[in-house]
């Protein structure tokens, strides 16, 4: 009875040691509320706040939840930006574990010190804080509830009396709402050593792989990979490159279609991942993801990641790559923004995603000079040192990218290299992926350079889907047999599609991403939504669709209203198949020689092959206007 009495004592002693709590939630703080700029003094110790005010958490206005309103000046149209809170804590023992979690509540954006030395910021621009700098970005919705986590050193703490003082910035000084909160409590938890844990981007080479990261330090760390968890196809030791504390590992001469696995270590601490090296050449069958407009709120980017993730674990051969359509972050010219948004540790979900399913990303407008989207997404495919357009191929589909912040006009070089890279190749489905849409269901305008550019070269070059964002919702449009697929629904703030607007066939309000499966020359397109229920799915089927540069038959193909002119100038008839732009057979004509009259009743695009009895082969596509 004793002994278990003893043991009992022990557990509940280390519990208590675990999770000791120095500041918990609904504390009672000292604040400041008169719109001052109290400079650096007021995060030291030393510093006399008697003439402060003080009540307990939340402290804010606004939101009808606080425990005690602060004050945001005399002028609702003109609210200070600035708000300070200090607390006071004892600790007898500050090394008595490793590390301390924070949990803050903040709105909009905030700083943290212990003893007069930053520790964390959540929402905050880089560089120097004054009372003056607004926080990066407006809080709203679930988010203004949320508690974020930081894991810090204890080794900020001394032994007796420390002070923890908070700066809570607002958005703007109009701002309706402020709310502040904070606990501060041990913890086991290891501080995280990775400013962007490591994620992957295609190399657009089958047999090659990109493993990035980036440390919070300067240091080298160990990758290694293999086909298994034993990691045995080789150990390196990485160095920094560039000024930033980034890292990558370039890795080549891999078998295509394998599954591999790899381990960053630094400091003992070990980041993992996988990835399924990219499709053989000859590869007829592959699924790979699509989806756009993660900025803003990771918490709901966080909940997409998670069904892609689900989609992995019961799909294992899916682990290809994911599209994505742009704006990626907020500000794309902000370093916060990539920390707080896109590469934040606290979405597990999203990091599992970016670890383990290469990235394939287009600029969007909110990638701003696109500096940094560069920094941190330095595909080796690009076409031109000072644009981010490319092309790619992955089994039997082609994937050309669009930089549509850099000129794609008739004569332009991008217009120049993407006529190139589409009538080049022989792919059987090809997908242009840029960020703004030709044709949506509302919100942003539609593109006319997508109109009148970029839907030619689709209907000249057979390409069956655009896929785009910007607008933040699902909607599909269909124009002369192109899907114009808007994806908007990666974490952004969602707008209300129009199901009425010009050419659409589909819209859905919520947060989504796309899935695409190929088999030989059926292709099925599924949209689901972020609690993964089903938007929609539908077949395509194609047959070859390039017009044959090495023609083998001697036929020529001129086009009149409601019906083609086929001249036969070989010795004998030829059967002619004629198939809609979705490979349906619509009619089969046996020609005779010279000319012949064949009559289509519908407009639209169609293809004709032409085949002759000892077995040569000529297709050509067509449009037939009525």
């Amino acid at each position: 009875m004793k002994r278990n009495l003893l043991i009992w004592v022990m557990l509940i002693i280390s519990i208590y040691a675990n999770a000791q709590i120095l500041i918990d939630t609904e504390s009672n703080w000292k604040y400041l509320d008169d719109g001052s700029n109290q400079g650096t003094s007021w995060r030291e110790l030393s510093y006399d706040d008697s003439g402060w005010s003080s009540g307990d958490a939340q402290l804010g206005y606004g939101d009808w939840d606080e425990n005690t309103v602060i004050s945001y000046g005399p002028n609702s149209d003109d609210k200070y930006i600035t708000y300070y809170f200090r607390k006071e804590i004892n600790v007898t023992n500050p090394s008595q574990q490793q590390s301390l979690k924070i949990g803050i509540l903040r709105d909009d954006g905030a700083v943290i010190y212990i003893n007069g030395t930053e520790v964390a910021r959540s929402n905050m621009p880089s560089g120097t804080i004054t009372y003056t700098t607004v926080a990066a970005h407006t809080v709203s919705g679930s988010d203004e509830d949320v508690y974020y986590e930081f894991i810090v050193p204890s080794s900020s703490l001394v032994a007796g009396q420390n002070i923890v003082a908070v700066e809570v910035h607002q958005r703007t000084s109009a701002s309706s709402d402020c709310s502040f909160d904070l606990k501060l409590e041990f913890t086991n938890d290891e501080v995280n050593l990775y400013r962007k844990a490591p994620y992957l981007l295609y190399s657009g080479n089958n047999t090659e792989m990109l493993i990035l990261w980036q440390l919070s330090e300067t240091g080298t760390c160990e990758f290694k990979w293999g086909t298994d968890i034993n990691y045995t196809s080789g150990t390196i030791t990485s160095q920094e490159y560039g000024s930033d504390h980034q890292h990558k590992v370039e890795l080549t001469n891999l078998q295509p279609n394998t599954k591999y696995y790899y381990s960053v270590e630094y400091n003992n601490s070990v980041k993992t991942g996988s990835f399924i090296s990219g499709a053989a050449d000859d590869a007829t069958v592959t699924t790979f993801y699509a989806y756009g407009d993660t900025r803003s709120y990771p918490s709901d980017h966080d909940d997409v990641a998670q069904c892609i993730k689900n989609k992995l674990t019961t799909y294992p051969e899916s682990q290809t790559f994911i599209l994505s359509s742009g704006d990626l972050v907020s500000d794309g010219d902000s370093e916060t923004d990539w920390d707080e948004q896109f590469f934040s540790p606290d979405y597990e979900n999203i990091q599992y995603m970016l670890a383990n399913l290469p990235y394939v990303a287009t600029v969007g407008n909110h990638e701003g000079n696109g500096v940094l989207f560069d920094k941190y997404f330095p595909y080796s495919m690009y076409e031109s040192s000072s644009a981010f357009y490319y092309s790619f191929d992955y089994a039997n589909a082609h994937i050309s990218v669009i930089d549509q912040y850099t000129s794609y006009g008739t004569g332009s070089a991008q217009y120049n290299w993407l006529e190139n890279d589409l009538s080049s190749s022989d792919k059987p489905w090809k997908f242009i992926l840029l960020h703004e849409p030709g044709w949506s269901a509302g919100g942003h305008s539609n593109n006319y350079d997508v109109q009148s550019i970029i839907q030619p070269l689709c209907e000249t070059y057979n390409v069956q889907f655009v896929i785009s964002g910007h607008n933040h919702y699902y909607s599909r449009a269909v124009v002369n047999s192109v899907n114009h697929v808007t994806t908007g629904g990666g974490g952004a703030p969602l707008y209300s599609p129009n199901a009425s607007a010009s050419n659409i066939v589909t819209v859905d309000e919520s947060h989504h991403y796309c899935k695409i499966d190929i088999n030989n020359n059926h292709l099925t397109f599924t949209a689901i939504r972020a609690d993964c229920s089903e938007i929609e799915s539908f077949t395509l089927t194609t047959t070859t669709v390039n017009n044959i540069a090495d023609n083998k038959l001697d036929i020529t193909v001129s086009n009149l209203p409601n019906k083609i002119i086929v001249n036969n100038n070989e010795n004998e008839p030829i059967l002619l198949s004629v198939y809609d732009d979705i490979g349906r057979l619509m009619q089969t004509e046996q020609l005779q020689l010279q000319n012949n009259e064949i009559h289509i009743k519908a407009k639209g695009i169609y293809f004709l092959r032409f085949t002759s009895d000892d077995g040569r082969i000529f297709v050509k596509k067509v449009f037939v206007n009525n």
